[in-house]
């Protein structure tokens, strides 16, 4: 599955390098080491379900596990790290080695992206593990994310993960294996990603750190990354947004967070709900109060419904605001 440079990316943040394209890593140690350990001793298992919240870093320890398999050069302390400059991970950068194999979200006929992976997509992952390594190894194959899969997808892979061709690896990012089918997590081992403490994240970060990002990142250094990215700072931190919010000022707020944004229309809208949910899921922790508890939870459904339904942006982020404001009002009451 070969990268062109016209196509839209949908598995990676608006703004930020693509994990493939990601060569440091911070945290998840043992992770990353049980993945080695498993290569080198001969009896790998076949899938391996990469669990955690979005944001974690699976789809980068996927694709570094990835240019180990394939033959890339090993330099650095970590088990995984190699040399950005191998030819092999340039190949793996670049999706253009035969025996690497990417099912993530594409884009509709008309151009537009899908809201999840089609089964034909997800057919042509018989087809590759069909074919013995081209270069004499293994063939890996990384699905960034099992959660996009629709019914018909899931059903699809799970010939491949039933009956594994030998010389195989199957890598599957997971935002959320409650939601997966059964059948797809009794076959793969699962490896769970947890948060990373503030000074990891400030780590990954390197010097572009902000406080008031790596609150609200809550320990996801690619939520970090590309919150940063999209141009936020300390100033739409968690206790101004809040203030401003139990203020009833949504509006000018989820206004100026959707224009600061970068990135596609409604990857913006994504983001800048799911911010909403989490000042308003803090502002209810911290008073108890059964409005903002409420805002919370309609927010969730609306950022659900906005991505089902493939809502205006502007029509959400109004109905975002009046959430927010009838909390606001019943909360002062």
């Amino acid at each position: 599955m070969k990268a062109e440079k016209s196509l839209v990316e949908l598995d990676k943040e608006p703004n930020t390098p693509h994990p493939r394209e990601t060569f440091s890593f911070v945290g998840h140690d043992e992770q990353e080491q049980a993945l080695l350990d498993a290569y080198r001793s001969g009896r790998m298992h076949h899938a391996w379900l990469l669990t955690g919240a979005k944001g974690l870093g699976k789809a980068t320890l996927a694709y570094r596990f990835a240019r180990v398999a394939l033959g890339a050069k090993r330099i650095g302390p970590r088990p995984l790290d190699v040399d950005p400059e191998d030819t092999m991970a340039r190949r793996v950068a670049a999706l253009s080695h035969p025996d690497l194999f990417v099912l993530r979200r594409g884009l509709n006929e008309r151009g537009k992206a899908r809201r999840e992976i089609a089964v034909d997509d997800a057919r042509e992952l018989g087809g590759f593990f069909a074919l013995a390594p081209s270069e004499g190894g293994v063939r890996v194959a990384v699905i960034d994310a099992v959660d996009d899969l629709n019914r018909n997808a899931a059903n699809a892979i799970l010939k491949t993960l039933e009956e594994p061709p030998p010389r195989s690896v199957l890598l599957l990012v997971c935002h959320a294996p409650g939601a997966v089918l059964p059948t797809i997590r009794s076959r793969c081992r699962r490896l769970t990603l947890r948060p990373l403490s503030d000074a990891q994240v400030r780590t990954a970060m390197g010097q572009e750190a902000d406080d008031g990002v790596i609150a609200l990142a809550k320990g996801r250094p690619g939520r970090a990354i590309a919150l940063k990215a999209q141009g936020l700072d300390a100033s739409l931190g968690i206790d101004k947004a809040q203030a401003r919010l139990t203020r009833g000022e949504a509006g000018p707020l989820l206004g100026a967070l959707y224009e600061k944004m970068g990135g596609e229309p409604f990857e913006k809208l994504a983001a800048v709900l799911e911010l909403a949910e989490e000042w308003t899921r803090a502002v209810g922790v911290e008073q108890a109060d059964e409005h903002w508890a409420q805002a919370w939870s309609e927010l969730e459904t609306l950022r659900s419904e906005a991505e089902g339904l493939d809502m205006d942006p502007r029509h959400a982020l109004a109905r975002a605001v009046g959430l927010l404001d009838r909390a606001a009002a019943g909360a002062r009451r």
